[in-house]
């Protein structure tokens, strides 16, 4: 599919229109690429996770526990099933937009121009160029359309398995926060169970910055892709507005909504898991520290001392990904559409 964009943009590089609708399309597919390639090459990070998962499934947990795992598994599914579905739909609403439109639009536009069949990804010139025979236009349609559901598969189910891990992480660090509350003064069990929990914590840790260094690399390519198609992509919104294109204007606002939502879904990912670690150390302020034994509460101050270090997914080892992240996006997006729009309607 990257192939054949490539060349419709080389063969036909006079269409603006046509070439940001390449431009999104090669994005996502460099996205889904990147994910696919990173997480079969870097796999060590995912498999810990997924194998401390198993066990932790495999686990008897008493009630309040067991709703605890139950939650954040119902939220990795919603999350994972919800960005794939929207992403079949925007691809879906991508593809048919212009031909529910299309002749309209043609009439109006050019009335001269030539009755060229429309394919879901811009590959028209490409198509002309094998001479791939008219009786083949609904197979080519329908393989195209398939590409386009691939090309979301790659890049939103990769997020879809991202998104179950990291909320499952976030459930077992929830239960440790609770055996910390639960923690009181059982004698000489009372270190010995403040021992298991210290290193139930250590290895928490430990599966959060495996699985940050997996996703480092990726998110990097994320930020930076969306943040160059969510501003083409709003130019393009501002001049089809102006002109009253209604399909660039829609397949625009499709585009802008699919990135910000998959932008949306990382930063939350990222602030959960911040807040949910550092809770350990409130947990851990709250319970009944003053009636255990001396040494294990002076132990208690280095768990705090932990937690005070945030945990942060990052983008490239040096950009923070979460709720702040995004809204800045949002910001500095919107700021350089307003300048923008000033210009484009001056």
């Amino acid at each position: 599919m990257l192939t054949i964009v490539q060349s419709e943009m080389y063969l036909d590089s006079n269409d603006a229109e046509k070439n940001l609708d390449a431009l999104v399309i090669l994005s996502c597919g460099i996205l889904a690429v990147s994910k696919v390639i990173r997480f079969r090459i870097q796999p060590a990070g995912l498999i810990s996770n997924f194998t401390s998962a198993v066990e932790d499934y495999n686990k008897l947990y008493d009630q309040e526990k067991g709703v605890i795992l139950r939650r954040h598994a119902y939220m990795g599914r919603v999350a994972g099933i919800g960005v794939v579905l929207f992403a079949y739909f925007s691809a879906t609403l991508f593809m048919s937009v212009p031909m529910l439109a299309g002749e309209e639009v043609k009439d109006v536009v050019n009335v001269t121009k030539d009755n060229i069949p429309e394919y879901p990804i811009p590959s028209e010139k490409v198509m002309a160029l094998i001479k791939m025979p008219d009786n083949l236009y609904f197979i080519v349609f329908i393989v195209e359309y398939l590409m386009l559901l691939l090309t979301s598969n790659g890049n939103l189910g990769s997020d879809s398995l991202f998104f179950g891990i990291i909320f499952h992480l976030c459930g077992q660090v929830e239960i440790l926060r609770l055996d910390f509350t639960r923690l009181s003064n059982d004698n000489e069990r009372t270190i010995e169970h403040f021992i298991v929990l210290s290193k139930r914590h250590v290895y928490l840790l430990k599966l959060a910055k495996m699985l940050n260094e997996t996703i480092s690399s990726i998110l990097a390519v994320q930020l930076f892709t969306s943040c160059i198609v969510i501003c083409t992509s709003g130019l393009q919104f501002i001049i089809a507005l102006s002109v009253g294109n209604i399909v660039m204007t829609i397949k625009s606002f499709i585009v802008l909504s699919t990135l910000l939502v998959q932008l949306f879904a990382y930063s939350y990912v990222g602030e959960y898991l911040k807040r949910q670690m550092e809770g350990i150390g409130d947990s851990v302020y709250f319970s009944s520290w003053y009636d255990i034994p001396t040494s294990v509460a002076k132990d208690i101050i280095y768990v705090i001392m932990r937690t005070q270090d945030p945990v942060f997914l990052k983008a490239g080892k040096f950009f923070i990904v979460n709720m702040e992240t995004y809204m800045s996006i949002i910001k500095t997006s919107m700021s350089y559409l307003s300048v923008l729009r000033v210009m484009v309607t001056a």
